[in-house]
This record gives C-alpha cells, sequence and structure tokens, in this order.
C-alpha cells in the first residue's frame, strides 16, 4: 500500500530497527563469550531448560548479556507501540483510505466462533491487548510492524520464501487454493502472484487482520473470499472442497493438539490428489545447540509461548497420521527459517 509517515513515525521505526540490529551485534558478542567460556555448542547441555540454566549462570556478571538482555526486552515491548504511535500521527489521513479500500471483490464473513485460549489470552510478539486490540491493527502490524520493522532486522527476503515455498509444489494448475492462517495477506499475495488464476479462500481467527488483507487485495483488485475461524475446526467449508491447503508461519503459534487438528481439517477439506504445504520456523534438531538456544532465548522475551514445544516437533508423523502420503519436511537452509512439510491426499 503507498502511504508516507510523517518524519517522527520514521524515525520512531528506523530507531526500532536500529535497536534490534544493535541487540543481534551484542548477541554475537554474547555468544563469543560463552565459546572462550568452553560452552560453544559442544559444551551445552541437550536439555534446553538446562541450557538456559547454564548459560544464565555462565553469563551471570557479563556487562555484554545483560545488556542484550536488557535491550532485547526492550525491543520486544517498544516496536509495537512504536507502530502504533507512527500511525496515530498520521491516523487523520490514512483512515479515509483505509476505510475506502473495504468496498472491492474481496469478501469477509465474520463468523460466530469461540476464540480458543491459546489464542485469545495470549498476547503474541507483545502485541498489547491481542491482535485484535485496535481497530487498525491489522494495518500496523501488516503493513509497519511486518514491513517497516520485521522484514529488515530478519536476515534474507521473508517475502521472497513465501513464493519459494509454492515454488515447491508439484502442480501450476491449481484452481481452489485454501490458506490457513491468512492474517493480513503477505502470504496471500504470493499465493496470487504464483497462481494467479486459482480462486483463493483465507481463514484466520483475528477479524482486524483480516480487515487489513481485505484492503490489500481489493487495492489490487483480487478476489479473495476471506473467513474468521481457526484452521483446526473449519466447518464452513465442505469436504473435498480444495485443491491446495497452505500456510506460512501459523504452527509456532498453537499448541501441538490444536496443530495435530489443523492437519486433519487439511485433509477433510482437500479433495482426492489434492496438495498440503506449509511452513513454519526451524527444526530445533536440524541446528545445533548455541543456535537453537539463541532461537529460543529470543522467543522467550519476543512472546512467542508456543515456539520451543512447536520448533522440537517433528510434524511428518502428524500429516501422516492425518492421513497424508508422499510427506516430507526439510529446510531449505539448515541455520534459519522455514521448514517446510508437504504431503498430497490419495486419491
Amino acid at each position: 500500500m503507498q502511504f508516507q509517515l510523517a518524519q517522527r513515525g520514521r524515525a520512531l521505526m528506523d530507531f526500532e530497527v536500529t535497536a534490534r540490529l544493535a541487540a543481534g551485534q551484542l548477541q554475537q558478542k554474547v555468544e563469543a563469550e560463552l565459546v572462550a567460556a568452553g560452552l560453544g555448542s559442544d559444551g551445552l547441555p541437550e536439555s534446553m531448560e538446562e541450557r538456559h540454566r547454564v548459560i544464565d549462570a555462565a553469563l551471570a556478571d557479563s556487562p555484554v548479556y545483560q545488556a542484550r538482555a536488557l535491550l532485547g526486552e526492550w525491543c520486544a515491548k517498544q516496536h509495537g507501540h512504536a507502530a502504533e504511535q507512527a500511525f496515530a500521527e498520521v491516523a487523520e489521513v490514512l483512515v479515509p483510505a483505509l476505510e475506502g479500500l473495504r468496498e472491492g471483490p474481496t469478501t469477509l464473513t465474520s463468523h460466530d466462533f469461540v476464540a480458543p485460549q491459546y489464542w485469545s489470552q495470549v498476547w503474541f510478539h507483545r502485541t498489547r491487548g491481542g491482535w485484535d486490540a485496535g481497530e487498525y491493527n491489522g494495518f500496523v502490524h501488516g503493513e509497519l510492524v511486518h514491513k517497516k520493522y520485521v522484514s529488515k532486522i530478519y536476515p534474507g527476503d521473508i517475502y521472497g520464501n513465501r513464493r519459494a515455498l509454492l515454488h515447491e509444489l508439484p502442480r501450476d494448475d491449481y484452481r481452489h487454493i485454501l490458506e490457513i492462517g491468512a492474517s493480513s495477506g503477505h502470504h496471500s499475495l504470493a499465493i496470487a502472484e504464483v497462481f494467479p488464476d486459482a480462486k483463493l479462500v483465507g481463514i484466520d481467527p483475528s477479524l482486524r487482520m483480516l480487515e487489513q488483507a481485505q484492503r490489500v487485495a481489493n487495492e489490487q483488485g483480487l478476489a479473495w473470499e476471506l473467513h474468521t475461524g481457526v484452521g483446526e475446526d473449519m466447518a464452513m467449508f465442505a469436504d473435498a472442497s480444495f485443491d491446495l491447503v497452505t500456510a506460512y508461519a501459523i504452527h509456532h503459534e498453537m499448541p501441538v493438539k490444536a496443530i495435530e487438528a489443523v492437519f486433519a481439517e487439511a485433509w477433510r477439506v482437500l479433495a482426492p490428489g489434492g496438495d498440503m504445504i506449509m511452513a513454519d520456523v526451524a527444526r530445533t534438531q536440524s541446528l545445533d545447540r548455541l543456535t537453537a538456544w539463541r532461537f529460543d532465548w529470543a522467543a522467550r522475551w519476543g512472546g512467542e509461548p508456543f515456539w520451543r514445544a512447536t520448533a522440537a516437533l517433528d510434524m511428518e508423523p502428524l500429516a501422516r497420521a492425518a492421513g497424508f502420503v508422499d510427506v516430507r519436511g526439510w529446510q531449505p537452509n539448515p541455520s534459519r527459517d522455514p521448514y517446510i512439510i508437504y504431503g498430497r491426499k490419495p486419491l
């Protein structure tokens, strides 16, 4: 979307990026201290909780570690607040434009459903009040937090990763695609780009995020069909009604039981011969112990309560248990996201 922040808002977001990159530089120094103390990957315990205990004890007197923890906590709390402030500064101009984008070919249906506690009672990413706390949270997170902060602090092309995921699929003729966890539409746009002739349906528990996805689609003249709901209970969709089900970076924000249910529902709504491809965070077992500790530590202060259990999860047995065949899970880059899981519903 085309818009301009005011000078203060731009400065706020730029400062957040600078602070987070500085935290990353401190992290490198912290890990150098650990290696010097004989606590490189080979010297760390297998248990993640024990790993945290050993590292905390070893670095108890380290000013670098203390500074890293303080700056990391500050960034985790403040980046969302800075985005909210940047939006508020230009809201008088932006809101009429955002409201105008409600009209267009994309539909949004808000279903009467009870959001699961794992979603409604957790402030993911330290978002104050949760995803739906603010009327324009979808724009704030989709356009400001994600594009002006997250995309600048993580390595690689986080949007290109979505397209690359879809290019791993065995077909190019999908006609009915379901996206679980559509949020504000980043993966949805990749789907529309790779499969421009397909009908795209998206589901997400956040009405505010879907409102932003609707604006994004309407601005580009795309006719998506969006629904509020959760991937583990998609009763609004008939059996065998899609030929592709996909998701990007949603599993680490739900407990294992919900992930199992998502695979089962994905299998149900897929037509025989249809494909499932999803992506999430790097698997712990693919990382050395020091890197895995870094990811887990960042998740703890970053507002990701389900990260550890999900990152350690082998999803292939879950996909097979749901009925998928030709299942495979892989990580294109062993040292970073994403982890990809693919399966096919047999004919």
